[in-house]
């Protein structure tokens, strides 16, 4: 007696192996029959959900192309096997041994060969069981082998049965191999796949692009003659269940069109209320991390798109000329985000347990892609905006200092002439000099942004040409030696290089000139009179050079360290603030440091002076 199943018992999910593994399977039966001396020989491997499948029925046609493919439930069958002996792998139940909920659980599950009835109790009988147990290394067990119809038609005894366990232990470890062949196999196949989904430009930048990629990529990788890849509209965040709104990205020209728009790969002409279950169905597989199987016969794997529309799939099906339809969920962690519709024509082959293993997998892998492309597009529009308020910045600062340059102008001129008339009384030329003062103060503050925002903008590229740094240093000194006289600041020029006279950069001398002033400036500024200033060229340990200016002024303290290259930032230290300045000289520094790929180190302490260092990369070697 060997198991089967009925239309109306039968579980169906997925169908075991290719071609090759299952003649494998069938060459090991019918070796099998021919050592022990059976006249029938069948396999049924354990595949998941606790299923088993018959893969190779060999001495009984009729029985092969009724069963095999088909699928029924293990623990039917273990627990029939409580009935009997064990020998080794062996179960042995003789028909007599079997109980009565045993043979009503088993009925409508069994293949009953057509062997002469006797009242001999040694005679086999049709209703006899003897099944292998087939585990593999680590006690699992993989699949079950029957024997059934002795050549001498006579029941095996003890010795008979350890003889039969030892003749096909070769044959059994055979079994467990092809078993674990063929999930190498698609773990194999999913891996490339995988791998080449995740490597591909598309996969980290366009869901568009990835989704046209991996439905090609796919269709050649699982064998099948149509595939749809639908993204559900709703935040991820949201329960897809309660409403999911699915977005197919099948047509290239709009990975956001409308799903009726679409174009329906498949060919079933879903309405919306079939997807929109269809949509839930696939969440619901996502839960429970399985796939659905829709064949003409069955909806398989959700019982409650079955009860509604498993008898329209069934014309659908016929109508699009579909053998099945595979569903695999797509998500990352506990979020669904669409699914994978697997067809193969009518005549192809059934679908595999790796196949839908595999399946599984990629819709994890096809999530995560799906994720990291979503985050990323997401970042990119981020960018864009940040550009697009970056342009408006510099914009508004151009604009600006533009309108405000031209009426300072005429105020700074009419304050001028105030101040230096005779006629003016003494009291409206100090008001006339506090204009002027103000309007200086202000026009330092319109070219300080007026040269932040031309150094800061993007569109603005870096014009360079080989630098000296000492001439620019020396230069500066030069013009900064009255300013520093009248505050009572020492200057002193040091270092090496100064001493050689050369001291090469790449860089805009402009900027490069523009950025030694603002910390010599600053510098003298900041200091008290009888303070001394050092300004230093070297070269540093990489080969590029280094300007350094130390003062001896008023310092910085460390909560203030933390803002001070913010644009417009000014000191909470009472004492500088009473100093003139607009807060930019410093960012004007970073930004002109950055854009020379160098950098700004600054180390102070308050009331013991300041140190702060431009450190220019090294001459390209060209």
């Amino acid at each position: 007696m060997g198991q089967a199943g009925t239309d109306d018992r039968r579980t169906r999910d997925l169908s075991w192996g290719d071609d090759e593994a299952r003649d494998l399977m069938q060459a090991l039966a019918r070796d099998a029959a021919r050592r022990a001396g059976f006249g029938i020989c069948a396999i049924e491997v354990v595949r998941p959900q606790g299923l088993l499948e018959f893969v190779a029925i060999h001495g009984d046609q009729m029985a092969a192309e009724e069963r095999l493919g088909t699928a029924s439930r293990l623990g039917d069958m273990l627990r029939a096997f409580a009935d009997g002996e064990t020998h080794g792998s062996f179960v042995w139940i003789p028909e007599e041994r079997f109980s009565p909920p045993a043979l009503e659980q088993l009925q409508g599950y069994v293949v009953v060969p057509d062997v002469p009835e006797t009242d001999d109790p040694g005679a086999w009988h049709a209703l006899d069981m003897l099944a292998a147990q087939i585990t593999d290394e680590r006690g699992d067990l993989r699949a079950l082998l029957y024997l059934d119809v002795p050549d001498d038609l006579r029941r095996p005894d003890a010795a008979r049965l350890q003889q039969l366990d030892d003749e096909l232990s070769m044959t059994r470890r055979s079994v467990v191999a092809v078993v674990e062949r063929e999930e190498y196999v698609e773990h194999m196949r999913v891996i490339r796949v995988t791998r080449r989904l995740a490597r591909s430009d598309a996969a980290r930048h366009d869901v568009a692009h990835l989704l046209r990629e991996a439905r090609s990529t796919l269709l050649g990788a699982l064998s099948v003659d149509e595939l749809e890849i639908h993204v559900f509209g709703a935040d991820p965040a949201d329960d897809p269940a309660d409403d999911p709104v699915d977005r197919p990205v099948d047509d290239p020209a709009d990975d956001t069109a409308d799903e009726l728009d679409a174009p329906d790969n498949l060919g079933l002409g879903m309405a919306p209320e079939v997807r929109t279950a269809l949509d839930q169905a696939a969440a619901r597989a996502w839960g429970r991390q399985r796939v659905l199987v829709i064949e003409p016969e069955a909806v398989w794997g959700d019982a409650e798109l079955a009860a509604a529309y498993a008898d329209w799939f069934a014309v659908a099906l016929a109508k699009a000329d579909l053998e099945t339809v595979v569903v695999a969920p797509v998500g990352v962690d506990d979020d669904v985000l669409g699914m994978m519709l697997f067809a193969r024509r009518t005549g192809s082959r059934r679908w595999t347990d790796g196949e839908g293993v595999a399946a599984l997998e990629l819709g994890h892998d096809l999530g995560r892609a799906i994720a990291n492309a979503h985050a990323t597009q997401r970042e990119r529009q981020l960018l864009g905006e940040l550009r697009q308020l970056e342009e408006a910045r510099h914009k508004f600062l151009q604009v600006l200092t533009h309108e405000i340059n031209n009426p300072m102008t005429v105020i700074a001129a009419n304050a001028e002439l105030l101040a230096t008339n005779d006629e003016v009384d003494e009291r409206d030329r100090r008001r006339a000099e506090a204009i002027l003062r103000g309007a200086d103060r202000l026009g330092g503050l319109l070219e300080g942004l007026s040269l932040l925002s031309r150094i800061s903008d993007p569109q603005h590229a870096l014009t360079t040409t080989r630098v000296d740094l000492v001439p620019v240093v020396t230069g500066t000194v030069g013009s900064m030696a009255a300013v520093a006289d009248r505050a009572g600041v020492r200057l002193h020029l040091t270092g090496e290089l100064v001493d050689a006279g050369e001291a090469w950069v790449l860089g805009d001398p402009r900027e490069i000139a523009g950025a030694v002033t603002n910390l010599v400036d600053n510098a003298v500024k900041y200091s008290d009179a009888g303070d001394q200033v050092w300004l230093s060229v070297a070269r540093s340990a990489d080969g590029g050079v280094t300007f350094t200016c130390r003062d001896e002024g008023i310092g910085i303290s460390a909560e203030d360290q933390a803002e001070l290259f913010s644009p417009l930032f000014r000191s909470t230290n009472e004492d500088a603030l009473r100093r003139p300045g607009t807060g930019l000289g410093l960012g004007i520094v970073r930004e002109i440091m950055q854009r020379h790929g160098g950098t700004v180190e600054l180390d102070s302490r308050l009331g013991a002076g300041t140190r702060v260092r431009l450190d220019f990369p090294p001459l390209p070697s060209d």
